[in-house]
């Protein structure tokens, strides 16, 4: 009832909000102090919403529809906690209380901006239509409600169904969060860009919303990373992006994103791109609804391993209108004003940083359209093969590389061509003797060598660049005598900063060897990491050790760019350089793989809680024992579908992971078995033993035991050398245990045991029986455990997460960089604004702040905005 209440009362306060933001959007000033009054009152409902919902999962109120679907009291508190949003229902509420925080954050910045009341008249209209799909669809459903007939009111299920266990994982826990922080924070350029159309302003949103631009990326870009690295932990396939439709739909918006970036950086310096900027802004958005749609609409059931389930007829209307409002009235203003902003276009030189950036955000849109067209294409029932987007893409990263590589060398407005070749001497030389040694080394594909070489001209020139930016731009602090607080938190930032540094050298020089340098001090060596830490720490901060102060904010580019290039070649490398094998391990026989460079013994297993076991595969080089990989495997009856559920076991390198997943596991050896068919005779030891199937016994007595779970015994007659034998076996359904009758054939030392029936009823000449014979003389070997493995050993996959991680530190830099640039247009706006009030109420300009009054009448004045 309350978590209802609060829905509603989120739903009426958006709504009102967007409504008294409009009024005073068409110059109803007076109603901005009610509307700011809404919008906090919106936050307010969805945080009771959300804590009523967490309230019923750890308290296990299994009356509720989906605490009773998700949850479960198997669950650790960690996993419960992710069931809040692990559905439909829960994922529209996570993603309305981050909307909804970030209205209130944005309030106070687009207030400060004089945009407050067009801004939050159309973010809150996202809050609007996700509180009306949880009104829809609310999560405080009762079971009765949800399944009329089925359950009777008061019944309470003492358990729930729990979390699908292929989402219980550290990685998908805040995979999710990430993602919906995402989507909600790409609502602010949206907003930002729609009412730059409605006012007019085709400059001045863009410096007001590069800022959340980038947040967006930043948080989205690091949201996807950790859906892939889950991928990777858990799903065994070996990869970490499948193509998956649910998958691409959070991809698509941050390529457009990510491409809008770079134009808007454009259009801040020259003015230019304004259509571009405003259509790629509200296309960024509008994809995220389109994928929301896709994931959650069911149309991608057939296609997608991992999208929600249909919604309901009416829950996918509302989806429908919302994706059609959200796309069509946004393209009806910006057509309505298209010829307006043709005047602002202007043409850029070749040679210009304008044109590299423009072509860069033309590769990534190209990146954007091929994962479009493969993620639409099961809405006509078709399913294109991840070859589609993989032979696509390999011809745009490296053109995106090279631009990658060359903006950065290029001067805005007009580059001269031969200062530009000089300053890429370095770069390219670099280059070739990186590509002429990959060739050397064995690689003979023209796509990898390309893309390396692509990757590796970025990084020089990222490297290059960005180092000359770094070297005028730090300092030394050397006051020993009074250290600050603020001294000593930067001692700290220089130890951890050396320990990182000599880390990364130890890194790379075990990766370029075939041994690890102190386990790769970061990766597995962290006791000698934090033993170096600690030496450095207290050496800076006993011995007054001079600080290093760097200022970061000119870095965000380089950095980012060089993510790129990292992110690449790990992905070349790992994908394009994987070892595979099939490997057999008899229990505790060591068995060499890899061409000589391991040596891998099957130990045995390990059962953990749940049912889960462990197979423990210890692993050995030619300096000896270097890991234990633990592939899991456990059985589920998740939704009624029993299946095997398994996850690789990773041991992780430097430079490489082993990676194993368990194919089958049988026994080898012990008792042989035949299996006969009805009259079918086969011959035993060199024809001294004959025998043939001739009957069964298998009365209803016995199957009514069987069916009730109940210990019961079959029977089979068979002919062994002219002689007729009956066999029996007694057979418990509730342990699986089986105890066979032991029968000699007369004259001989040969033993036969029956060891499985399986009868035919309706045809008993189909049925069939197991035998277990041996000779008593020459007892058969005993039976030895024998596992196989999917076994790939990855080179340099740490690469690929190095890369995204180090892309998503440089959205950080730049973010911040833009954010302190905002606030100085924000000042200037805002110094200039109170001038213009001040005069135009005949006050001196130099006189103190203008009265609150006449402030909020903001909104109806215009003012040259200082970009």
């Amino acid at each position: 009832m309350l978590g209802n209440i609060a829905l509603a009362l989120t739903f009426t306060a958006s709504l009102a909000g967007m409504v008294l933001y409009a009024l005073a959007a068409r110059g109803r000033t007076e109603y901005l102090v009610a509307a700011r009054r809404m919008t906090q009152l919106a936050l307010l409902g969805m945080f009771v919403a959300c804590a009523t919902l967490l309230y019923h999962i750890f308290s296990y109120h299994f009356e509720y529809n989906y605490v009773y679907e998700h949850a479960s009291r198997k669950l650790s508190k960690f996993l419960l906690f992710s069931t809040f949003y692990a559905s439909q229902e829960g994922s529209f509420m996570l993603w309305g209380l981050w909307t909804a925080i970030i209205a209130v954050f944005l309030l106070e910045y687009a207030r400060r901006q004089r945009y407050e009341a067009q801004v939050m008249a159309i973010y809150l209209s996202v809050l609007v239509f996700i509180s009306l799909m949880l009104l829809t669809k609310s999560p405080f459903e009762t079971i009765y409600a949800a399944h009329p007939g089925e359950a009777v009111k008061g019944f309470i299920p003492p358990d729930g169904k729990g979390l699908n266990p292929s989402l219980e994982n550290l990685w998908i826990v805040i995979h999710p969060p990430m993602l919906f922080l995402g989507f909600s924070l790409l609502a602010v350029p949206f907003a930002f860009a729609l009412a730059g159309l409605l006012r007019r302003d085709y400059q001045g949103w863009v410096v007001t919303s590069i800022p959340w631009t980038l947040g967006a990326a930043m948080v989205l870009g690091f949201g996807i990373m950790l859906g892939g690295f889950w991928a990777y932990e858990t799903l065994g396939w070996g990869g970490f992006w499948g193509w998956d439709p649910v998958e691409n739909a959070s991809l698509l918006p941050w390529l457009v994103t990510v491409a809008a970036v770079h134009t808007m950086l454009t259009q801040r310096r020259t003015g230019g791109l304004i259509k571009t900027n405003i259509g790629m802004t509200l296309l960024a958005y509008a994809l995220v609804l389109y994928g929301s749609f896709m994931t959650r609409s069911g149309v991608l059931g057939e296609a997608s391993v991992h999208s929600f389930a249909d919604p309901g007829n009416l829950a996918f209307t509302l989806l429908v209108c919302a994706m059609g409002l959200f796309i069509l009235v946004p393209l009806a203003i910006f057509l309505w004003r298209w010829r307006e902003m043709s005047g602002f276009g202007q043409n850029y030189q070749i040679l210009s940083r304008e044109t590299s950036l423009s072509l860069a955000s033309a590769v990534l849109g190209a990146s954007a359209l091929v994962v479009f067209i493969g993620t639409s294409a099961p809405l006509l029932k078709k399913k294109v093969d991840p070859d589609f987007y993989t032979n696509l893409h390999i011809p745009l990263i490296v053109v995106l590389l090279v631009i990658n590589g060359l903006s950065l060398l290029l001067k805005w407005r007009q580059s001269n061509g031969n200062e530009v070749l000089k300053k890429s001497i370095t770069a390219l030389v670099a280059t070739g003797v990186i590509t002429l040694g990959i060739i050397w080394m064995g690689v003979r594909d023209l796509r990898f060598i390309a893309i390396i070489a692509a990757a590796f001209f970025a990084l020089s020139v990222n490297i290059q660049v960005g180092w000359k930016v770094l070297r005028g731009h730090w300092n030394l602090a050397f006051d020993r005598n009074a250290p600050t607080k603020q001294d000593y938190l930067r001692r700290v930032g220089t130890a951890l900063g050396i320990t990182l540094a000599i880390g990364l050298v130890t890194l790379l020089v075990s990766s370029a060897g075939d041994y690890n340098l102190f386990g790769g001090l970061i990766l597995q060596g962290w006791p000698y990491f934090t033993i170096l830490f600690a030496a450095l720490l207290v050496v800076f901060v006993l011995a007054g050790y001079p600080a290093i102060t760097v200022d970061t904010k000119f870095l965000g580019a380089y950095v980012a760019h060089i993510g790129i290039a990292v992110f690449v070649l790990g992905v070349v490398a790992s994908a394009g350089y994987t070892d595979r094998e099939i490997i057999r391990l008899p229990i505790k026989k060591p068995v060499v793989a890899f061409g000589g460079k391991y040596t891998l013994t099957f130990r045995g297993v390990e059962n953990a809680p749940n049912e889960h076991t462990y197979w423990l595969v210890d692993i050995a080089d030619k300096h000896g024992y270097v890991g234990t990989a633990k592939p899991l495997t456990f059985w589920t009856d998740f939704n009624q579908h029993s299946q095997p559920i398994l996850n690789p076991g990773i041991v992780k390198f430097a430079s490489r992971d082993l990676y194993f997943t368990l194919n089958s596991a049988e026994s080898e050896g012990g008792t042989p078995r035949d299996t006969l068919g009805k009259m079918q005779e086969v011959s035993q030891f060199g024809d001294s033993l004959r025998i043939k199937f001739l009957s069964f016994e298998f009365p209803q007595s016995e199957r009514t035991k069987m069916m009730a779970q109940q210990p019961f015994r079959v029977k089979a007659d068979i002919v062994a050398n002219g002689d007729t034998l009956t066999l029996g076996v007694t057979r418990n359904p509730a342990t699986e245990e089986a105890s066979e009758e032991d029968v000699i054939v007369p004259g001989t030392s040969y033993h036969v045991q029956l060891d499985q029936l399986m009868p035919d009823m309706k045809d008993p000449s189909k049925s069939r029986v197991v035998l277990r014979v041996f000779d008593d003389k020459n007892p058969p070997p005993p039976p030895t455990e024998v596992i196989t493995v999917e076994a790939f050993m990855k080179p340099y996959i740490n690469l690929v997460w190095a890369g995204i991680l180090t892309l998503v530190v440089g959205f950080g830099f730049s973010t911040l960089r833009r954010r302190r640039e905002a606030i100085v247009a924000i000042e200037r706006a805002e110094r200039a604004y109170e001038k213009l009030l001040a005069e135009k109420h005949g006050m001196s300009p130099d006189s103190p702040a203008v009265p609150g009054a006449i402030r909020d009448s903001r909104p109806q004045l215009k003012i040259k905005r200082q970009v």
